[in-house]
């Protein structure tokens, strides 16, 4: 969209600040003019994505946006009950919302190919995203309205809006939960080494306005934890990712991401039981937060020898311990050459 630029303008931090506020603010009242529907990937949300959705919604409101958060996935682990209110993420639209007359503003994800089902591509008018390799795809498209870069979470991006608007302050306690539960989840407890200093800075804000110790993270690991264990197959199944155009890795990529993984790895026959009935062959990466390592199971000989390769390791009957903690995200980036 066309801004005005207003000349003359003294060079004061406040007017810079000014400046960009009132950019922001256009920007906000372009999304007005329609119902604008927050959602993310098909396949299931995590609590990054669910705590985008949420956090974008409240942001927009606070702008007088006609805004929903929206997504007909499963919610995975990650996503625990004591942080999920009723009707913050809607799993069906209202019946009278006009999807031909909305725009999208996509969270978590930014790869055309999985959310072109569920999202007209031609109705995304934002786009906030940590998995990087389709910046240029957006910025054809919606030029700066898309956000993309490498940082540890995605809820870090979106704080970061909250922050350029100057409304971090007007933020809800529960949405400050959410967004600290999302980036010690996709930072393995701040460790790995993803973590950007804004990450970090991000997670210390979001303490103050939740009113919250750093202990909180025990809190929140500990039950993510107790879901996991308590439907384990649930917990696989709801956190795999199809994989495509990579020689290295199977076309099935499981992740567990849990405080302790001992207890999970007293499972594995029953996991490749489970994983066997996937079509095509599989692999599960298990984090073991509080070890800061990650463990490999992978009983395809051809794809362990290219892991094998590009990690320096060696399995012994289907397993392997890596030297530090691997997040999925980076396992792809690393072994996509092409």
């Amino acid at each position: 969209m066309k801004f005005v630029i207003l000349k003359n303008l003294t060079r004061t931090t406040q007017n810079v600040t000014d400046s960009i506020r009132f950019k922001e603010n256009m920007i906000l009242r372009n999304i007005t003019t329609s119902n604008t529907i927050i959602t993310a990937g098909s396949t299931y949300l995590d609590i990054d994505a669910y705590a985008c959705c949420v956090a974008m919604q409240e942001l927009l409101k606070l702008k007088g946006v006609d805004a929903i958060a929206y997504s007909n996935a499963s919610c995975n682990y990650s996503v625990i009950k004591s942080l999920v209110q009723e009707g913050k993420v809607l799993t069906s639209l209202p019946f009278d919302l006009s999807e031909v007359d909305a725009k999208y503003v996509i969270v978590d994800v930014s790869d055309p190919d999985y959310i072109k089902d569920s999202v007209p591509l031609d109705k995304v008018v934002q786009v906030y995203d940590h998995h990087v390799g389709f910046e240029e795809y957006w910025k054809n498209r919606i030029g700066d309205n898309s956000q993309i870069e490498f940082v540890g979470a995605a809820a870090t991006l979106i704080y970061r809006e909250w922050k350029k608007l100057g409304l971090e302050y007007k933020m809800s306690k529960t949405t400050a939960l959410l967004l600290n539960a999302a980036i010690l989840d996709n930072t393995l407890d701040l460790t790995s080494p993803i973590t950007t200093d804004e990450d970090i800075e991000t997670y210390q804000e979001l303490c103050k306005i939740a009113g919250i110790e750093d202990e909180w993270r025990a809190v929140y690991f500990s039950e993510v934890q107790a879901a996991i264990e308590a439907d384990l197959k649930n917990a696989i199944f709801s956190d795999i990712k199809r994989i495509s155009d990579n020689e290295v890795l199977p076309p099935n990529f499981a992740q567990l991401s849990i405080w302790d993984a001992q207890r999970i790895l007293n499972n594995l026959e029953q996991i490749r039981q489970w994983l066997e009935a996937c079509t095509g062959s599989w692999m599960i990466n298990i984090i073991d937060i509080k070890h800061r390592l990650s463990y490999f199971v992978c009983d395809d000989t051809y794809h362990q020898k290219k892991l094998e390769e590009v990690f320096s390791i060696a399995f012994q009957n289907g397993v392997t311990k890596s030297d530090r903690a691997y997040l999925r995200k980076e396992i792809i980036k690393k072994t996509k050459f092409k």
